[in-house]
């Protein structure tokens, strides 16, 4: 191809194709726009409101190794309802596995 052959080309490609798609998608263009002020409020930061601190996990694990001896094999953040917590899986005398459930403020749930 010569020099003038591929400016042609060029210049189909950088300004007519862009505006031949534009105009297919028009309607979702408009409907992506219309939509980004939905989506404006998520950058924004989470104000941060006051509430207790629950425990940590190792507090979890202390308060059920003082209440049912044992083991602690696995400790993972859980929720039960609209509690948060930690369940706690213990083994108990070398051969049964017991989960328990402690909440936020250290309560134990069986």
């Amino acid at each position: 191809m010569n020099a003038p052959s591929c400016s042609k080309w060029l210049l189909l490609l950088v300004l007519v194709l862009p505006l031949s798609v534009t105009d297919v998608y028009a309607d979702t263009l408009f409907s992506i726009a219309a939509n980004v002020g939905a989506f404006a409020g998520a950058a924004e930061p989470k104000k941060l409101v006051a509430h207790q601190r629950g425990i940590s996990i190792e507090e979890a694990t202390n308060i059920v190794r003082g209440k049912f001896g044992g083991r602690v094999l696995s400790a993972v953040p859980a929720r039960r309802g609209d509690k948060r917590g930690f369940e706690v899986r213990m083994l108990l005398d070398g051969k049964k596995v017991k989960k328990v459930f402690i909440d936020g403020q250290g309560r134990v749930k069986p």
